[in-house]
């Protein structure tokens, strides 16, 4: 009887799982989210998977003396870089939207010129402007993060650089595409989980799992690889109480 409540709930809350999908690539190693989620602890059952693109956040910036001069270059520079990414097979050019809220989510959005210059700065020095933007590449199962980060040092040594324009390389960072698609194995794996403890100490005993409505939390498995888990809690209770 507890067995079959217990496969029961495995399977409404596996219903539950688009509600919480979303068909977006989500930033999965932002700074925000690490620091929202770093005191979930990773669960014995958990699932590893190869991040779907690396993304790496790209500094232009110019020094020219008239900023009205120094936007212009800014501005041709993000053209001629998206004409340039546009003959790229390997390489795309996007922008990171970041929720405002607490969750610490960010999204890769598409990459849009006028959209890029809303992100214009003032530089360190004067008379200096900057904009950030982000390149991304698909992680191949072959790829280590030696040769991602080739193809990112290629792509930006070949980058149009008009007038008085520099480059300079950020944080390079993993994304996936909807992270909560990986709900229903997650739930399916935990429940087995389940019910395997509790045939092993026998018919007295039950378990009873906790937390599973949370979404999908993840943790860095390697340079190019992540763990995903749902942050619950697992109880062995003689089935009297349970």
């Amino acid at each position: 009887m507890f067995r079959g409540l217990l496969v029961g709930a495995a399977l409404a809350l596996m219903s539950v799982g688009p509600a919480f999908a979303q068909e977006e690539e989500i930033v999965v190693t932002a700074t925000r989210y690490r620091e929202a989620y770093e005191n979930f602890s990773v669960p014995h059952v958990s699932l590893v998977r190869r991040a779907d693109f690396a993304v790496q956040q790209i500094t232009i910036g110019s020094d020219t003396r008239e900023a009205a001069q120094r936007t212009a270059e800014l501005r041709q520079a993000l053209q001629s870089l998206t004409r340039y990414a546009d003959r790229n097979a390997r390489i795309s050019v996007a922008l990171i939207e970041e929720d405002s809220d607490q969750s610490g989510q960010a999204r890769v959005v598409a990459f849009n010129v006028d959209k890029a210059m809303e992100s214009l700065r003032s530089g360190p020095r004067q008379d200096t402007s900057y904009v950030s933007i982000t390149v991304r590449t698909r992680v191949a199962v072959g790829d280590d993060r030696d040769a991602v980060r080739e193809r990112f040092t290629q792509f930006v040594s070949n980058i149009p650089r008009p007038g008085r324009v520099e480059v300079s390389f950020g944080e390079m960072q993993l994304t996936l595409n909807d992270p909560q698609q990986y709900r229903p194995a997650l739930i399916t794996s935990i429940a087995a989980d389940a019910a395997q403890i509790s045939n092993a100490l026998g018919v007295g005993y039950g378990a009873r799992l906790e937390g599973l409505e949370n979404p999908i939390a993840w943790r860095r498995a390697g340079d190019l690889d992540l763990r995903l888990f749902i942050p619950y809690r697992m109880v062995i209770l003689p089935r009297e109480a349970s």
